[in-house]
């Protein structure tokens, strides 16, 4: 692995062993301090070495109100939503006003990509259709009994094992794209 390659190289670890590092910070921040979205992105954050302290401080709390579904509506999944922001962070690596239409486009493709990806590894992406298919039904976050419900039907196990495969693909796409970079 060359040095682009974050902590991988740095550990020595394999792909695998790398891949099921992240899956396994995300899964665990996703069952202790809950949002699937900021543990997904935390974690590979964390794992690629993305931003300096500041950064990671500000993406983690602009993440924060896209768990639940986009805030607890049940809309798309916060832990795709937050794979999407780290690929977007590796993907362009230049200064945001030099980014052309063409970037623009290509970073939209690999997002694409990458959504579709979750898609099919968790056979839906709305967090009311991830819940309803883990679960047995949706629960509404928003009503303290209905929470409590989703707490005892075990909703931060299948939140966090969607947010741990949500960081895990989203990590085999910033290898991918790493791996690229470093072939030219």
């Amino acid at each position: 692995m060359s040095q682009n390659s974050g902590i991988m190289t740095a550990n020595k670890l394999s792909r695998k062993e790398f891949l099921d590092k992240v899956e396994k910070t995300a899964q665990e921040c996703e069952r202790e301090v809950h949002g699937c979205g900021r543990c997904t992105l935390k974690s590979l954050m964390e794992h690629f070495g993305l931003g300096d302290e500041s950064s990671k401080d500000l993406a983690l709390k602009a993440i924060m109100p896209l768990s639940g579904g986009i805030a607890q509506t049940r809309n798309t999944c916060g832990a795709v939503l937050g794979g999407l922001m780290a690929i977007g962070m590796v993907f362009f690596q230049g200064r945001l006003q030099d980014a052309t239409t063409e970037d623009l486009f290509a970073a939209m493709a690999m997002g694409r990509k990458y959504y579709r990806s979750f898609e099919r590894e968790m056979g839906h992406s709305r967090c009311f259709d991830i819940r309803e298919a883990g679960l047995g039904r949706c629960f509404d976050g928003v009503d303290p009994v209905e929470y409590d419900k989703f707490i005892e039907a075990g909703g931060y196990d299948l939140c966090g094992r969607v947010a741990g495969k949500a960081a895990r693909i989203a990590a085999e796409f910033i290898l991918e794209m790493q791996e690229s970079r470093n072939a030219s």
